[in-house]
């Protein structure tokens, strides 16, 4: 079993502070403490993270202390925020992305918003709620993991964001498959039309998540021009890249599940014309012995049979020789035949 070896952070004395963690000049992370926090920015090796708990009211008054944050750097990490974004000013990068939030079991469906800010020498992170990228990061940091700069543990941080989007690509990807399996191969594609709508409603809320991350990427490596951005603005550029890559994975997968969807609409209506066609036979059939009982029941003289023995044996012989003959005549049009792709339908004998 692998020890934590960063579970002392866990037990921060910070007020509003869920762990602190500060980083040698090797990228080696160490459990942080109150005295961290203020040499943040001060002259020396290494940073500091901070990851935040918004639901403490004590971390206005952490945040207040911060003097090297400005002002759009406390809002974003405090104020409302309804989108993704990311922003540059000055030598601070941050923004909000989405994450899933995480359990003791896992992973839920449940999301809510990683705020963040990175400076030259610290990375303040802050969340209302657990979330899957800060603790996969605390436990690969744990492991042994290197992060040189603030840029390159965000740029950790952000990558089990996306490897975690990638996992629940996949899990999309394998729920197709299951309902294609089904559809082709045992006859029960009707049954997976809720399977289906869940799936392609998943995929939907995933796309949201992945084209609100590679937004603001691509927008980061876009306006980024001066020589000392270089190193974000290379980070924008490999982060975007595989935001892209899993909105084109994501892509495919929308488009299955669209064609899916629409091979399950053709054997519904395929099940439909079968039944009509059945009951247009069966309709076609009884007709002419309808006729028969309806021209027997009618209320004059001199009807056929009602004066003779076996009056009603007659009458009943004579709507199965109407229906017989019904029969014949729809028999020689050829409709009670197999249709064509009707015997093509079975499976070849081995």
């Amino acid at each position: 079993m692998t020890t934590d070896r960063l579970k002392a952070a866990l037990e921060s004395d910070i007020p509003g502070c869920l762990f602190a963690l500060r980083f040698d000049d090797e990228g080696r992370a160490e459990p942080g403490g109150a005295a961290d926090v203020d040499r943040i920015g001060a002259p020396g090796e290494g940073f500091v993270w901070l990851h935040l708990d918004l639901n403490d009211p004590r971390v206005h008054a952490l945040l207040a202390r911060l003097a090297f944050l400005d002002e759009n750097a406390r809002k974003t990490l405090l104020g409302p925020i309804d989108a993704q974004f990311i922003e540059h000013s000055g030598d601070v990068v941050r923004g909000a992305f989405v994450d899933h939030e995480r359990t003791i079991v896992g992973r839920i469906p449940q999301t809510g918003y990683l705020r963040f800010a990175v400076g030259e020498r610290f990375l303040i992170s802050a969340r209302d709620r657990p979330l899957s990228a800060v603790e996969s990061t605390r436990v690969a940091l744990s492991a042994g993991f290197l992060a040189e700069t603030p840029l390159d543990l965000f740029e950790t941080i952000v990558g089990h964001l996306c490897d975690e989007l990638g996992k629940m690509i996949y899990e999309l990807t394998l729920a197709l498959d299951r309902i294609e399996e089904h559809i082709v191969g045992d006859g029960k594609g009707p049954r997976e039309r809720t399977a289906l709508g869940a799936t392609r409603r998943a995929a939907l809320r995933l796309a949201r998540e992945v084209n609100g991350l590679r937004s603001p990427l691509l927008r980061l490596e876009a306006t980024l021009s001066e020589p000392e951005q270089e190193d974000l603005k290379e980070l924008g550029g490999r982060l975007s890249r595989r935001a892209e890559i899993l909105a084109h994975d994501l892509a495919e997968v929308q488009d299955r599940a669209r064609l899916l969807q629409d091979e399950l609409n053709a054997i519904a209506g395929l099940v439909t014309n079968d039944r009509l066609y059945v009951l247009t036979v069966v309709t076609t059939l009884l007709l002419p012995a309808t006729f028969v009982t309806g021209f027997f029941g009618m209320n004059t003289k001199s009807l056929p049979f009602t004066e003779i023995d076996y009056g009603t044996a007659y009458a009943g012989a004579l709507c199965l020789a109407a229906s017989l003959v019904a029969f014949v005549i729809i028999r020689r049009m050829g409709l009670t035949r197999p249709r064509d792709g009707d015997e093509g339908s079975k499976p070849p004998r081995s």
